[in-house]
């Protein structure tokens, strides 16, 4: 939890005090336990929240304009409500904006603001940052301005805004966990009906730890929409051969797949193995983690690794590595690269009494290989975006 008394003395230095009512929110970044590159297959994903946030503190003003002030790079920025246009240089405050015009086109009426907000979710690692900000956004223009809009539409708010302003296709798993995440909870996510169960993470001798390999995703946006493009190849066969069932890969099975693998095409085939595989795997992992089968749950996050990184070819030197290390160690059940890949982190499940002989080896085999000193997070899931502070918490 980061500092509220610190960040309100920012906001009191920076802004006057409009008598209007003001308030508090944070929303949780995310790590993915198990699913990647399932989403945009209409298939199946279970992130959980973690324990890093954005915070954000805002106060209504008597007019349209907003003032924004990053704690984090300490910039600032001005805009109107009224002539709302993504930015190309503060790029940053186009999830603010985005957020805002998906509001007022879904009807709802807002008064101009002054808002700071900090982030201690380390950006550019895959753990959404970004999701994070835009749903902060809009629960703090929720509340503000007492709009009744419960968290799921918060949550396809934020994924517009993202769609449509910023313009990047993101699949909903993101913004739905930062709004619905629960302690001692994951969240597993349909994206083809958007419907969720919250699966239970509940047993406190079990860990996760992310290890960010401070590799920055380079390849991402070009072999991302490559491996879209091979998957829809993929399902546009399977059509041609099963007929009209399947319309995404999440409709093959897995026998289906096996008949049929011989005749797709390299590396078709092993892009198709991949989705089909992992969205079983996510399914087995619910039913393991509800039966408290951790052991289970591991090995699957072992071969979704070992798939992401064979069939899928996302991963990089750098998260092979610390997945290798990781799973050498003792009390570690299972380790994975989380997030679309070529860089950011990998997600481990380990028993709880190895978390500090695991930290130390992990950041001292890592360096000596690499040369870089990876980052470690120990988090439990945890609660997704509240109001941590209204009007009538604060009488300064």
């Amino acid at each position: 939890m980061q500092d509220l008394n610190k960040l309100w003395k920012i906001f009191k230095d920076k802004f006057t005090d409009t008598g209007l009512t003001k308030g508090a929110f944070s929303a949780p970044g995310r790590v993915n336990l198990i699913g990647e590159h399932t989403d945009y297959n209409e298939g199946f994903v279970l992130p959980m929240a973690i324990e890093k946030e954005v915070v954000m503190l805002g106060q209504l003003r008597n007019d349209r304009l907003v003032q924004v002030f990053d704690f984090v790079y300490k910039t600032e920025i001005k805009f109107s409500l009224d002539s709302l246009s993504p930015s190309k240089k503060d790029t940053w405050t186009n999830y603010l904006m985005g957020v805002m015009d998906e509001i007022q086109k879904a009807g709802y009426p807002l008064q101009g603001t002054n808002l700071i907000f900090g982030s201690n979710i380390p950006r550019k690692a895959g753990l959404s940052s970004s999701a994070a900000l835009e749903v902060v956004t809009v629960l703090t223009m929720v509340k503000l301005n007492s709009l009744d809009i419960e968290p799921l539409e918060m949550a396809h708010l934020s994924r517009r805004a993202e769609n449509n302003f910023v313009g990047v296709a993101c699949g909903i798993m993101d913004q739905y966990i930062s709004c619905l995440g629960q302690k001692n909870y994951a969240l597993f996510i349909d994206c083809r009906t958007n419907k969720y169960q919250l699966t239970p993470f509940k047993d406190h001798n079990y860990q996760i730890v992310i290890c960010n390999s401070k590799i920055q995703r380079s390849l991402i946006n070009s072999e991302y929409n490559k491996r879209r493009e091979e998957c829809k190849r993929a399902a546009k066969f399977f059509t041609h051969r099963l007929g009209s069932k399947i319309h995404t890969l999440r409709d093959v099975t897995i026998e289906e797949f096996k008949q049929y693998q011989q005749c797709l095409p390299e590396p078709i085939a092993r892009r198709a193995r991949h989705v089909i595989l992992e969205n079983y795997r996510v399914q087995a992992g619910v039913q393991a983690l509800r039966k408290k089968n951790f052991s289970a749950f591991g090995k699957l996050m072992v071969e979704s690794h070992r798939s992401l990184k064979d069939d899928y070819e996302v991963s990089c030197a750098e998260l092979d590595l610390l997945v290798d290390l990781a799973i050498e160690q003792e009390g570690v059940l299972g380790a994975r690269m989380t997030g679309a890949g070529f860089g950011g982190c990998t997600v481990n499940l380990l028993k709880r009494d190895y978390v500090d002989a695991f930290e130390k080896k992990i950041k001292k085999e890592y360096k000596k290989t690499t040369g870089i000193t990876s980052d470690i997070y120990i988090t439990r899931p945890a609660e997704g975006a509240k109001v941590l502070e209204n009007k009538s918490d604060r009488t300064d």
